[in-house]
């Protein structure tokens, strides 16, 4: 084994950055492991990220001008393209994801990070049920914690025992499988599109679309689908629009894309020795699948608990416990009711959307839920009983009204998450979770 560290990171996002950068600064050795080779300069992906993330996470935004923009609407289109919902003044801001992570990459390396790009893991090394080390392709590197924030890859829970509660694999129907171009916006369709506004295709393969074109030109399309087997590939959709839409340059700035989590927060984020943060603990807001916000927020909350557990030598999951209870109460538990409306929205054909959205029972109110993750669910099912009459209402009707009420539950329930680690409770608490989205499923 080679030099021990107190933290080894797996991942360098924007999670990751940011956890090691906090740690570092607090005066831990801190390791941060990548597969890819260093971000090179150049335009990223373009991310909604909603503006209270950077004060919460104590991130510094990309300077105005510089891939930071805000957003001047946001435009929700039904499947049918009839019903059109605009949405304005929304807390959120354009991010140029490239950047972003460049930025953050220096201010870890400032805080003395040390940083190991091209170096892809193979797992964890466990003694007696704690990790000890991160094995890699050179070599494993000992270390007191160990942090994945690897995204979907979870490169460090193969290996897990399963006592911990944090699973191995998830399932393909708890991802979205998400493709997109930035590209030069054509001097033919420039006219198309307007400057500074997000469209987004609700309710296309079990997911969305979305095209955006900024102020300097350059236009990001791009989709997400579910991740089953009878959805096309993404990149399949991407093709189609931009041969045949009239706004689409030739040139290519950038393209991403990967699987996304898009479902609730995992029931602990955290085992003895280990944590995790990001996509790999699946802190995107359900629906809307977005992560970047999330990630750098979670990844501020588990480094206030890392520091302690270290501090105070105890790298139990009780001694980082408060990081799964902070982050419920500050996101979770809002990220468990809208997944509720996620099966709901997934159950349903793309005549039925583009139905409620006409009618209003997907109106600003919900999209805007979506698009930040903060539910408030409505007490009384009013708004349905009396917008959803007749023979496609009233199937609808008793469908919404069930999803309604487990968002509900699901809200309550993870708001009485257990405030510290005691096995049987929490037990008791993640059957219950487990039960209620077991019965979701079979509505």
């Amino acid at each position: 084994m080679r030099e021990k560290y107190d933290v080894v990171v797996v991942g360098a996002g924007c999670a990751g950055a940011v956890f090691s950068e906090k740690m570092a600064s607090r005066g831990f050795r801190v390791l941060l492991l990548e597969r890819k080779s260093r971000a090179q300069p150049g335009r990223g992906s373009c991310d909604l990220v909603e503006t209270a993330a950077f004060e919460l996470s104590g991130v510094e935004p990309p300077p105005a001008g510089e891939g930071c923009q805000p957003v001047r609407s946001i435009r929700v289109v039904s499947p049918d393209t009839a019903t059109r919902i605009r949405l304005s003044s929304l807390p959120v801001t354009v991010v140029d994801r490239g950047l972003l992570e460049r930025g953050l990459f220096a201010k870890a390396l400032e805080a003395g990070v040390e940083m190991m790009m091209e170096c892809p893991v193979a797992g964890a090394e466990f003694e007696n049920g704690r990790v000890v080390a991160v094995k890699t392709e050179r070599g494993a590197f000992g270390c007191r914690l160990a942090v994945d924030a690897s995204g979907d890859e979870r490169a460090l829970c193969r290996d897990i025992p399963a006592a911990t509660g944090i699973p191995r694999q998830l399932r393909p129907g708890d991802r979205l499988v998400v493709y997109h171009e930035t590209r030069e916006v054509s001097a033919e369709g420039e006219d198309e599109l307007e400057p500074g506004n997000y469209e987004f295709h609700l309710g296309r393969y079990g997911g969305y679309s979305w095209v955006y074109l900024d102020e300097k030109g350059a236009l990001d399309v791009g989709t997400a689908v579910q991740d089953v087997e009878r959805y096309p590939d993404p990149r399949e959709v991407v093709s189609g629009y931009t041969r045949s839409s009239l706004a689409v340059g030739a040139r290519v700035l950038a393209r991403g894309g990967g699987r996304v989590p898009n479902r609730r927060p995992l029931d602990s984020m955290v085992a003895f020795g280990q944590m995790l943060i990001g996509d790999a603990a699946c802190q995107s807001v359900p629906i809307a699948g977005r992560g970047v916000g999330g990630a750098m927020i979670a990844a501020a909350l588990a480094a206030e608990a890392a520091g302690r557990a270290l501090e105070s030598g105890d790298l139990s999951p009780g001694g980082l416990w408060s990081y799964n209870y902070n982050y419920m109460m500050e996101r979770g538990a809002r990220f468990a009711a809208i997944d509720c409306l996620r099966f709901l929205m997934q159950s349903m054909g793309e005549e039925d959307i583009s139905w409620s959205m006409a009618k209003g029972l997907i109106g600003e109110r919900e999209i805007y839920s979506a698009l930040v993750g903060r539910l408030d669910v409505p007490p009384v099912q009013s708004k349905l009983r009396s917008l959803l009459k007749g023979p496609r209402g009233l199937p609808l009707l008793v469908r919404s009204d069930s999803v309604l009420r487990h968002a509900r539950r699901a809200l309550d329930l993870y708001l009485q998450y257990p405030p510290v680690y005691d096995p049987p409770e929490f037990a008791e608490w993640s059957s219950e979770a487990e039960f209620l989205f077991d019965d979701l499923a079979r509505l």
